[in-house]
């Protein structure tokens, strides 16, 4: 049977009011937003396929979304009606018809991640939703000398939460930028795949190496461990960024990624 056309979505999100990206019962998800606001255009039951799920109250710049439609209303046209009826906080970039065999997350090369420190004083309010404050003070050369330890492939089973229960936790990361904007520390992260909760381990992990709570020789060591009581706390959810997904050709390196992408 023909399934129709297959629609790959371009959308952002600020995550702050869902549970995530996965519908989830009684709880609201960026998915259910737009599986309902597709099937209010369409008639049609549908369950959007993402590029991956995303922590209650994570953002996205650059999320990828893919479903199978009967309909014949052109792609721009749908765009535009998806966002007159999606809240304001999930926008639609751009749609358009991709091959059958397209699939948001299978067909995914790779994923980019920022996450988003502030260190002054105050925060302002502009940038609460999308930073986590900070003010302890942190070593920032051991910082750096720890993030530059996680670019390649490794068993990140510390970094990974203590309910993923996955039997391959090896990843691989193809670049990783620890940089200082002012008062914000940024950390660009770009991989093949990501445990749960794994980029946020990986930062709270550096704080703690920053802090000199966690020393060099065991932050080593949690590659092999596969211990995530040894690793740093979990750093909040609200200062991750998905920022966008790479299909095809070769990863574009985070740490020459554009800042505002």
């Amino acid at each position: 049977m023909n399934p129709g056309r297959n629609i790959k979505l371009v959308l952002g999100f600020d995550g702050t009011a869902y549970h995530g990206w996965q519908i989830q019962k009684s709880r609201p998800t960026v998915q259910a937003e737009l599986a309902q606001a597709i099937r209010k255009i369409t008639g049609e039951e549908c369950h959007p396929v993402g590029c991956g799920r995303t922590d209650a109250g994570t953002h996205a710049r650059r999320y990828v979304a893919n479903f199978f439609t009967a309909a014949t209303i052109p792609a721009p046209n749908l765009k535009r009606a998806l966002n007159s009826l999606l809240p304001r906080d999930i926008r639609i970039f751009s749609a358009g018809e991709a091959p059958a065999d397209f699939h948001a997350r299978h067909s995914a090369r790779s994923k980019i991640y920022r996450y988003q420190i502030y260190r002054g004083p105050v925060m302002p309010p502009h940038m609460a939703r999308e930073h986590f404050h900070y003010l302890q003070p942190v070593n920032w050369d051991l910082m750096q000398q720890a993030a530059a330890r996680f670019v390649g492939a490794h068993d990140f089973a510390s970094f990974a939460a203590r309910s993923a229960g996955l039997e391959n936790t090896v990843r691989r990361i193809f670049s990783c930028r620890l940089h200082r904007d002012g008062h914000r520390l940024i950390f660009t992260v770009e991989g093949s795949g990501f445990l749960h909760h794994m980029v946020r381990n990986m930062v709270g992990t550096l704080l703690d190496v920053g802090r000199k709570h966690i020393s060099m020789e065991e932050f080593e060591a949690l590659f092999t461990v596969r211990d995530r009581t040894r690793a740093g706390f979990t750093a909040p959810a609200h200062g991750l960024i998905l920022l966008r997904v790479q299909y095809g050709g070769n990863p574009s390196r985070a740490a020459g990624a554009p800042r505002d992408a």
